[in-house]
This record gives structure tokens, C-alpha cells and sequence, in this order.
């Protein structure tokens, strides 16, 4: 296993090939329409490598999405109220390009990807939504990174980090077993959780409320400086095995 760099934004690690990716179609309630594909060429971030984009724009209805890249960046983009929902993938490969689906199924919008045995092969996604939707992002390696959402997000790494700005969600989990967190709140949220295994966490959140915090950090140090309390209806749950913690207010 080896690393390449990818200028896409994210990181290769191969082997791939082991991820089975979904099969469904559009449900009748959406539709995924193709904007704008570019052909393959040949990638500089590795010899012999390729790139190929595509856009993709959903009309209908869609109130939650699902996004799972294996090795590759997951970018979420917020916008306004009943905005267009668009993907564009980023997909880099040595010899045969990954099998890429989305699916639309209940409101929900699911993209994801599988990979034929080869020695590069990732993709990178930018999914614009609105604000309000509620959002899953994971990320077997690579970061992810979140701005302006307001519906419920959950953001799973096992090897990259999560960045989070504008932020007004009231339910936020944030895990990464090795990579660091930071977040910035525009609005204090209900419930926060942020985990890391190995890497610093830091949340920012208006200084204007108060937070029940409970931070469990093993091996670094833990800096609060937002009002806290008890009986508070913000509660903020932070657990760091090897980091630094830091919880304080918006600058």
C-alpha cells in the first residue's frame, strides 16, 4: 500500500477494488441529469494515471443525501432554501475507470462508487445542497469538508480529517479514527459530538449560550472557554484519545 498525491484534492491508497458500490436507479419522485462530462486524460499527479469529471444536476425533491467516497475528498456545499442539488465526481484511475451510481429512493439521494482491482483509484465528490437537507458523509481516506448546513450532519473518517464552517445544524457527530476536527458554528447547535482517535479537535460555537460539555481527552490538553452549565439544552461531547481539545467561542 502506498500513497500518491491526486489533484483532485485527496490522497490515494491502494490497493482498491474491495468496495461493492450501489446499483439503483433514480426513483421515479427525481431525476439525475448529466450537465457536463469531460473525457478521459492522461492525470500528472502519476504516470499513467487518468482523470476524468462529471457533473450532475437533481431535479425533483430531495431531503437527505448520502455520500460515501473510499479513498477521496467528500466536499458539502449548503445554499439557499430549495436550491438545485448537483455532484461533481472527480474520479482518478491507472488503467480502468470506477463504476459510479447515484440513486434516488424515498427523498433520499445516495451517491457512492466501486472500483475494479487496479493500483489508483479514487473518487473525489462536491455535492451542492440546501441548507436545511440532512447530510451523511464518509470517507474511508480522505478529508471531508462541510460548509453552511443547517439539517442534521454526520461525517464518519477513518483516515482523514473533517472541517466544518458556517454551520447552524442543531444535531452534529463528527468522527475520525486518525485526523484531526475543527468546526465552526454560526448558531448554537443542541447536540454536538466529535471524536477522533488520533488528532486535535476544535469547536467553535457562539459565545452567546451556554453548553453542557463533557470532554473526555486521554493524552492531551483540554482548553474550554465558553460558558458552561449544567442544565444547558446545548450539549457538546468530546472525546480525544491522543489531541488536543479546544472548545471556545466564535471569533
Amino acid at each position: 500500500m502506498y500513497r500518491v498525491p491526486v489533484a483532485a484534492g485527496f490522497l490515494v491508497l491502494v490497493l482498491a477494488g474491495c468496495h461493492a458500490g450501489s446499483t439503483a436507479g433514480p426513483a421515479a419522485s427525481a431525476t439525475v441529469v448529466p450537465v457536463s462530462t469531460t473525457t478521459p486524460s492522461s492525470g500528472f499527479s502519476v504516470p499513467g494515471t487518468h482523470r476524468l469529471t462529471t457533473v450532475y444536476r437533481v431535479s425533483g425533491a430531495v431531503s437527505s443525501v448520502v455520500v460515501t467516497s473510499h479513498v477521496g475528498d467528500v466536499t458539502v456545499i449548503g445554499g439557499s432554501a430549495g436550491s438545485a442539488v448537483s455532484v461533481t465526481q472527480e474520479a482518478e484511475y491507472s488503467s480502468t475507470p470506477p463504476v459510479t451510481s447515484r440513486a434516488v429512493s424515498g427523498g433520499t439521494l445516495t451517491v457512492t462508487y466501486s472500483c475494479p482491482v487496479q493500483v489508483v483509484c479514487g473518487v473525489a465528490y462536491v455535492v451542492r445542497v440546501p441548507r436545511d437537507v440532512t447530510v451523511q458523509a464518509t470517507a474511508d481516506a480522505g478529508s471531508i469538508r462541510l460548509t453552511g448546513l443547517g439539517g442534521r450532519v454526520t461525517a464518519t473518517v477513518k483516515a482523514g480529517s473533517i472541517s466544518a464552517t458556517g454551520l447552524t445544524a442543531s444535531i452534529v457527530s463528527l468522527t475520525t479514527d486518525v485526523g484531526g476536527i475543527s468546526a465552526a458554528f454560526a448558531a448554537a447547535p443542541a447536540t454536538v459530538q466529535a471524536v477522533t482517535r488520533v488528532g486535535a479537535i476544535t469547536l467553535r460555537v457562539p459565545g452567546s449560550a451556554s453548553y453542557n460539555v463533557s470532554v473526555t481527552d486521554h493524552l492531551g490538553k483540554a482548553t474550554v472557554s465558553v460558558p458552561q452549565s449544567a442544565s444547558s439544552p446545548h450539549d457538546i461531547t468530546v472525546t480525544a484519545d491522543v489531541g488536543a481539545v479546544l472548545i471556545g467561542p466564535l471569533a
